[in-house]
């Protein structure tokens, strides 16, 4: 097993840190190297809060070093979460990737991703004695829960079935040919046909068998509740078949007609986890799962984006906060250099503009300016960010701001008197008044303050913070709070 958190020994950490590597150390004898590439044609599972392609982005390398007839294991990962079981030469080893910041935070990404603003939650407190978090199963079965919350707002998906009557009265059109061989001579009831909608069946098994499985699994981690969706639980135990639901029929609740129409259309997203859900619960089943790669990624770092995205929406609603693949810039049209550049969060207002770059790395606001210094600002991310800046200026916008967004790990004086935000950051030299001597632009480097947040936080807490950054970019933007 091979326990770490996401953005271990990153590039700004100076020091080599070893790591234990608590059984299966075979499978790793040489080196482990796994990019999205290798995990994918593993035909593991990876989450996709919206769209990714970085087939290159390491998940995790693990090297082994002999020091002193020692074996000495250093690691690095990058920005994804999940424990699944890796094969090296038909040997196996389970490897486990945390999130470095508390479950809280996790929580309050995952609520902004469903556009929930407010603290609705399904997790519960967890206890000292339960097993330790599994990032991924804390995560699907999250989204499952939500987007079925939400999905149910409407009803179950229906659609339009024959049902066949044989009573006093016509429900329907008479089946003429069943009247003709049963119904003459007439002995008071007559064959009918009508058309009525009906949920389907399929959709009804699967999703209770989700439920089910999450039910069961709670009283083991106690960290997820189905509470929230117990009135949709009571419903699927009432109209459930007693059949076993198999690949088939998980295959034909995702192809129904239902979901074409458009109001039935988030179930597709709902029905996606509970087939996760599922299939990793029959896969856990068997005698040898620890034979079999099987697992599943979530790419925190995307997640992080959208968050930062959706809470500038919230926040700042005279502004149009668009992201990612919505600020397509194509440079060099009919160059053969030409290019696609994507900056993740563009605000804009009338003729002005705001561009950042959202970052999951660790900040401390290090400076890598002196010798043997390594800083926490990474220096194409640094040249990147002033090239959407110039684009954008170049455009004939007035560039108000730009600069990259952090989860802040430092510890300042801002979260104790929110009146010198500002100012505090200044201090940092985290916040420029002028871009390469342009006083009407900014350049900041700024971000969600998560020094101090740890399992005795509560979302109160994140909101402190996010009310602190709120302030501080209206501020840069000249609005008032």
């Amino acid at each position: 097993m091979i326990q770490l958190t996401d953005n271990f020994n990153s590039f700004n950490y100076k020091d080599t840190k070893y790591i234990e590597i608590i059984k299966n150390k075979r499978a790793i004898k040489d080196n482990l190297y796994i990019t999205l590439k290798n995990y994918k044609e593993h035909k593991n599972k990876f989450i996709f809060f919206e769209s990714d392609d970085s087939n290159d982005d390491l998940i995790i390398t693990v090297k082994n070093t002999r020091i002193d007839g020692e074996d000495k294991y250093t690691a690095q990962t990058g920005n994804y979460i999940g424990r699944f079981t890796w094969q090296v030469d038909k040997k196996t080893v389970d490897i486990d990737i945390k999130s470095r910041f508390s479950d809280i935070f996790l929580r309050r990404m995952l609520n902004f991703a469903n556009n929930v603003f407010l603290d609705v939650s399904v997790f519960k407190a967890q206890d000292k004695n339960t097993k330790d978090t599994d990032y991924s199963k804390f995560i699907i079965y999250y989204m499952f829960i939500q987007k079925l919350e939400k999905a149910f707002l409407l009803g179950l998906p229906k659609s339009y079935i024959s049902v066949n009557h044989h009573e006093m009265k016509v429900k329907g059109k008479i089946d003429i040919n069943t009247f003709i061989k049963y119904d003459i001579p007439f002995k008071g009831k007559i064959s009918s046909t009508s058309r009525e909608q009906k949920e389907i069946q399929e959709i009804i098994d699967v999703l209770y068998k989700a439920i089910s499985i999450i039910d069961k699994q709670v009283k083991e981690s106690n960290v997820i509740s189905t509470k929230n969706i117990a009135h949709i639980k009571t419903h699927l135990k009432q109209h459930k078949s007693n059949r076993y639901v198999s690949n088939e029929t998980i295959s034909k609740a995702i192809k129904s007609k239902a979901l074409k129409n458009p109001i039935f259309s988030p179930y597709k997203e709902v029905l996606k986890y509970a087939k996760l859900i599922i299939n990793a619960n029959n896969l856990e089943e068997k005698k040898d799962a620890d034979k079999e790669t099987f697992g599943f990624l979530v790419n925190v770092a995307e997640l992080f984006e959208i968050y930062f995205v959706k809470l500038l929406q919230h926040r700042m609603p005279d502004w149009e906060v668009t992201h990612d693949r919505e600020n397509k810039l194509f440079v060099y049209e009919n160059q053969f250099y030409s290019r696609h550049m994507y900056p993740d969060i563009v605000m804009k207002k009338d003729n002005k503009v705001m561009v950042f770059d959202a970052k999951y790395k660790k900040m401390e606001f290090k400076s890598g300016i002196g010798d043997g210094k390594i800083g926490d600002l990474d220096r194409s991310d640094f040249f990147q960010i002033n090239t959407y800046m110039t684009y954008y200026e170049k455009k004939r916008y007035e560039v108000i701001a730009g600069g990259l967004l952090y989860p802040i790990e430092k510890e300042f004086d801002c979260r104790f008197n929110e009146e010198n935000c500002e100012e505090d950051y200044k201090k940092l030299k985290a916040h420029s008044d002028n871009w390469f001597g342009d006083s009407k632009t900014k350049f900041i480097v700024d971000g969600i303050d998560l020094f101090g947040i740890n399992s005795d936080s509560k979302i109160s807490d994140i909101k402190v913070k996010e009310d602190n950054f709120i302030k501080r970019i209206k501020q840069i933007s000249g609005e008032h709070s």
